[in-house]
């Protein structure tokens, strides 16, 4: 029965790549994000991440060395959070910039208050290696309430002295520089209007329009990305695009009537006589790539592309159903970095490259993100 099953899978045609224009204004600001801001030598210093970077001394054992680099971790990965932030969409990006500029006021204020002092939250330690993008920000929430409020200390949280650092005057300089970095970014985000001028999302709608349009037989599409803010600002654009009440969206507050609305538009698998054709489209985060049947869908579109490429494959399972084939043929379509922001991010390259291994660990035989995607021992040293 499950060799009948497992032959009954949609066949995935090639992926498809689609691109989208930025104005001149907008790709200047676009390159000094990648390059001039948050670039590895890029005015962005992060210090609220790497405290220890700042005590004067070497790491002096195993355990120091290991704290030191868990904090240029913590750095580096911020850093490039906020480039995937950008390139996700101008929404997320502008949101994030906004949250970044709340922790650091407010990091400056708890070491006003607390005569010199400083802590580096665990959590945000914790979570850099395995959490969600979504979970980061909780994290990053909780960081900032804590030194808000002044909550209670963690046992494991580590209390810097700002007066032992080699150069005090350096940390508190850094951290009002990265500050003011924030705060020049809000300006330049608000001046070029870039949250409503936004050309990746337009270029969403006309896709999704065209898809729904124009495919045969009819199908209903699916747009994933990893942040939730980027489901809140593109939704509008594609329900002002579409007929509002035909794009279901998973905002973060997935109730009872959510997950009917759902089931009964895009489970193959719901029963015949509940279910509906109420929605064309569905924009979700990762959060829903795990554990529910989309296949009354018979297209994918990445709007952004996960470091773990296991993510990639979990959104196509979500149409492409064992023993409920709806659909011949599945379509997947993918929006990539601009090659702007290919060395900073490396998106793309990262994740094809343990796709390779993946292929060649499990025999995985559906082409995710190129059409031209081979394994290749040359690709994998490379």
């Amino acid at each position: 029965v499950y060799r009948e099953e497992v032959t009954a899978l949609s066949e995935v045609a090639d992926p498809v790549e689609l691109f989208y224009e930025l104005t001149p204004e907008q790709s200047a600001f676009y390159d000094q994000i990648i390059n001039d801001y948050f670039g590895e030598e890029g005015r962005f210093r992060g210090a609220i991440y790497q405290p220890f970077a700042y005590g004067g001394r070497r790491p002096q054992n195993t355990e120091e060395e290991f704290i030191y680099q868990q904090q240029r971790n913590l750095y580096d990965f911020m850093r490039r959070l906020l480039v995937k932030r950008f390139e996700s969409s101008f929404g997320a990006f502008a949101q994030s910039i906004q949250n970044f500029i709340r922790v650091h006021e407010h990091v400056l204020s708890f070491i006003e208050n607390s005569g010199g002092r400083y802590i580096l939250d665990r959590q945000l330690l914790e979570k850099i290696y395995e959490a969600d993008p979504d979970e980061i920000d909780a994290a990053l929430e909780a960081f900032t309430r804590r030194l808000a409020e002044k909550e209670k200390l963690d046992r494991r949280d580590r209390i810097y002295v700002i007066d032992n650092f080699d150069d005090p005057e350096r940390f508190l300089q850094d951290i009002q520089s990265d500050l003011s970095l924030f705060k020049e970014i809000k300006e330049r985000v608000e001046a070029l209007d870039l949250v409503a001028k936004d050309p990746k999302a337009v270029r969403l709608a006309s896709a999704v329009e065209e898809i729904l349009q124009t495919s045969e037989p009819r199908r209903k599409v699916v747009v994933f990305s990893e942040y939730l803010d980027t489901v809140r600002h593109i939704a509008p654009v594609l329900q002002e695009v579409l007929q509002k009440e035909r794009v279901l969206v998973a905002d973060g507050n997935l109730g009872k009537g959510f997950f009917d609305d759902l089931l009964a538009n895009f489970d193959a698998s719901y029963p015949v006589d509940k279910q509906r054709d109420d929605f064309d489209v569905l924009v979700a985060t990762d959060k829903l790539s795990e554990g529910v049947n989309l296949n009354r869908a018979g297209v994918v579109i990445n709007y952004d592309i996960p470091w773990n490429p296991t993510r990639v494959i979990q959104r196509l399972g979500r149409i492409n159903r064992i023993g409920r084939k709806v659909f011949d043929e599945l379509y997947i379509y993918n929006f990539f970095p601009t090659e702007q922001g290919a060395d900073v991010v490396k998106s793309k390259e990262i994740a094809a490259q343990k796709m390779f291994l993946i292929h060649n660990t499990l025999g995985e035989d559906a082409k995710i993100f190129a059409p031209d995607e081979t394994p290749s021992p040359a690709e994998l040293f490379k």
